[in-house]
């Protein structure tokens, strides 16, 4: 089937085809749907009288899909248990379930096991008619929904620092007017290089970055808490779980923080789920104070700006919802618990009306789904069940088990038709009879405070929000000014902003330029329009090549991406060099990148030195094009890789090395060839200081589906004995 033929099967029903489910809680955020006839029973096996429409046994995945003009997207393996296994991101028909296109690329640099690849769901734009993915290498990307052709990527992991971790916990995307927002936990550079869990908004159709926000540094956690987008008091707010135990309020057009409140001592994993002026908001870990785990808390805000406020209304300690995120019907708070235990709990007081409504056995992972007053429940272990609510609670329709089967994504709603994601099969339940009433998501955000009753300029964005620019290169700014609720005002009259510049650059009008002889340096770009001011970053980064001895440095260079928390610059053997420490648990084991992810057909060299301690030694890695070269110090060997955890494509020789002695680790990364013919040749060598270069490569590699280009960059895993780098150098092949 083609693309035309899709959108008029799609389309065939248009008092329901327009019934998309765009985010993976719905258009309303809040896991609702207003529709008709839906079943009250379902065959996952089939047949006459099973209510399956279709079944793709082909299709597993873990994130929830999303639905758009007829069309169902998700995120998923790509080329599964082979040597150029990666992600895609898939859209089918949803009326038939056949395939229509297939998005694939690259993880790379990650710490995600393949299964838990196709973490984060998709975000589906109705007005650009765009789909946005977070990787879980935290590649984000903007996908045309009809074509699949990328319209704009982005490596956040090198730009920003964002995190990736074993577990593969990573945000979810949200659009809001002509921003996408994505959030996770990022080390930085210059003054943000200590963890913190970050907000990073960009232009949706360009992927220019337009504002940069953040939380509190030093999260214990990263976390897969989803957004949600509210107006509440007559302000619009963007609401979250974070890594820092807290939930958060922040105004989406400027990323603002407006306030928040302390729920955990570890990072928020559920989704809080905003009901009025009311956030309802739940977790797993311990509490704030006392000894026990997990609470579910029912918030109040009001007030706007830096008078916006954040009450308890009520709290109940020690009911454990980790994962699961609830729904409000009818002043009723459905939610359930990491055991699959259904509680309703009065939505006003916080009294109990049903507690311990067993669902499932074992974890629960996916939200609920109400339509049709019903509600939709799927688990981990393969049940799932129908409810109807009742006076006294709720009474069970039907329910069953799949075996071999698991959900972790939540059921959705489009087109009158329910989906069912599981990590084996993807599941289309319903009949002809279920109609679904469309919900636009402006219509959900309505009753801001008019502009005009706020007319004063209290906020100013400089646009881009952060700048890599090469010496003597140049940009154009500009500036967008809001007033104190977040509302954009118009654009000031020509002259009445005044610029200035700290750091190597200059500024004429609103162009900025670097320095022509600025070498790895930062400046900060100034914009004022009376007494109200905002700031934008430039980093500064020569052409190949470069080198550091970091003789004549007190710090890690400004510019480099997550380095400068992690690493010291202190003297080893009489001679200032670059340690990574040990003393900081959670970066012990890190990444740092240096400059632009355009970078391609490169060498990065280096000489390397690690400790012994307790009898543990270092890993010690150059990173280049996306491939690391790894002397790993407790199994004495060397190895070239790319993803970590999976080790699709990956060479390793075993080779004696010492402690207390440094040696010149070198790695070349070339792509030969070209399109689908293009393969990356990767050769590294090690070889003790003292000694000359040995002619041989120590270990070579060859990837069929090669990084194409990427940021140089370090890894290192210094958990137990410290390790220490000098003499740096990247150069051109």
């Amino acid at each position: 089937m083609n693309s035309v033929q899709a959108e008029e099967s799609g389309s065939a029903n248009t008092g329901t085809a327009a019934a998309d489910w765009t985010y993976w809680r719905g258009p309303q955020f809040n896991g609702l749907a207003d529709a008709e006839n839906l079943v009250d029973d379902w065959d996952p096996e089939g047949g006459e009288g099973s209510n399956l429409l279709w079944k793709r046994e082909d299709f597993g995945a873990r994130n929830t899909p999303v639905a758009m003009n007829g069309r169902l997207y998700v995120t998923m393996r790509a080329d599964e248990g082979t040597p150029t296994e990666g992600e895609k991101v898939v859209c089918l028909d949803a009326k038939t379930g056949e395939t229509l296109w297939e998005n694939r690329f690259n993880v790379w640099m990650s710490d995600v096991p393949d299964t838990r690849v196709g973490w984060a769901s998709l975000v589906a734009d109705p007005e650009s008619g765009n789909v946005y993915a977070l990787g879980v290498c935290d590649l984000f990307l903007c996908i045309n929904g009809k074509t699949g052709e990328t319209i704009w990527s982005k490596p956040l992991h090198e730009q920003f620092g964002m995190l990736s971790t074993y577990g593969g916990r990573t945000n979810f995307p949200v659009v809001h007017e002509d921003l996408v927002i994505i959030s996770g936990i990022v080390i930085n550079w210059g003054e943000a290089a200590k963890p913190n869990h970050r907000l990073i908004a960009m232009d949706k159709l360009t992927g220019e970055i337009v504002w940069f926000s953040g939380t509190r540094d030093l999260p214990d956690d990263t976390t897969y808490s989803a957004p949600t987008l509210a107006t509440i008091d007559g302000q619009r707010q963007f609401i979250l779980g974070t890594g820092d135990g807290a939930v958060w309020g922040f105004q989406p057009r400027t990323g603002k923080p407006l306030w928040h409140y302390d729920l955990s001592r570890r990072g928020i994993f559920a989704t809080p789920l905003v009901d009025g002026n009311r956030v309802y908001c739940s977790h797993s870990e311990e509490n704030v104070s006392g000894s026990a785990m997990g609470a579910i808390a029912a918030l109040e805000i009001s007030g706007t700006g830096e008078n916006t406020t954040v009450k308890e209304l009520w709290k109940l300690d020690e009911l454990v919802v980790g994962r699961s995120a609830p729904i409000v019907v009818d002043g009723r708070l459905y939610v359930i618990d990491d055991r699959c235990k259904l509680w309703v709990i009065d939505a006003d007081t916080g009294n109990m009306i049903v507690e311990r409504f067993a669902i499932g056995d074992r974890k629960q992972w996916p939200s609920l789904l109400y339509a049709d007053k019903k509600i939709y429940v799927l688990t981990e272990n393969g049940r799932w069940s129908i409810l109807e609510i009742t006076e006294d609670g709720v009474e069970e329709i039907s329910k069953g088990r799949i075996r071999d089967e698991a959900f972790y994504a939540s059921p959705i709603l489009a087109g009158g038709r329910l989906y069912f994601q599981g990590t084996s099969n993807l599941y289309c339940v319903g009949t002809d009879a279920a109609t679904q009433t469309p919900v636009n998501l402006a219509e959900q955000l309505i009753g801001e405070t008019p502009t005009e009753e706020n007319p004063a300029a209290d906020q100013l964005l400089i646009v881009p929000g952060e700048l890599l620019l090469q010496p003597g290169e140049s940009a154009e700014l500009s500036v967008r000014i809001f007033n104190a609720l977040g509302q954009p005002l118009s654009a000031p009259e020509p002259g009445k902003v005044t610029w200035s510049v700290e750091g190597p650059g200059t500024i004429e009008g609103s162009t900025f330029t670097a320095d022509a002889n600025a070498d790895h340096q930062a400046a900060t770009i100034i914009a004022t329009l009376g007494e109200v001011s905002g700031s934008t970053r430039v980093r500064i980064v020569p052409p190949l090549p470069w080198k550091f001895t970091f003789d004549d440095l007190k710090e890690p260079p400004v510019t480099w991406v997550g380095a400068r928390y992690r690493h010291q610059i202190r003297p080893v053997d009489g001679s200032p060099a670059l340690v990574k420490v040990n003393t900081i648990p959670k970066g012990a084991r890190s990444r740092a990148w240096m400059g632009p992810s355009t970078l391609k057909n490169y060498t990065i060299a280096a000489d390397v030195r690690g400790d012994r301690t307790n009898d543990q030694m270092p890993d010690i890695g150059l990173t280049a094009h996306g491939y690391v070269l790894d002397l790993m110090g407790n199994s004495q060997q060397v190895q070239i890789r790319t993803w970590s955890p999976q080790l699709r494509m990956a060479q390793t020789v075993d080779f004696s090395w010492q402690p207390d002695t440094w040696y010149r680790m070198k790695l070349q990364a070339q792509i030969e060839g070209s399109g689908d013919n293009a393969v990356a040749v990767l050769k590294g060598k090690v070889w003790p200081r003292d000694q000359n270069e040995p002619e041989e490569w120590t270990v070579t590699a060859r990837d069929e589906s090669p990084v194409m280009t990427a940021s140089p960059g370090l890894f290192g895993n210094a958990k137990v004995a410290e390790l220490a780098i000098d003499n740096l150098e990247v150069t051109p092949n």
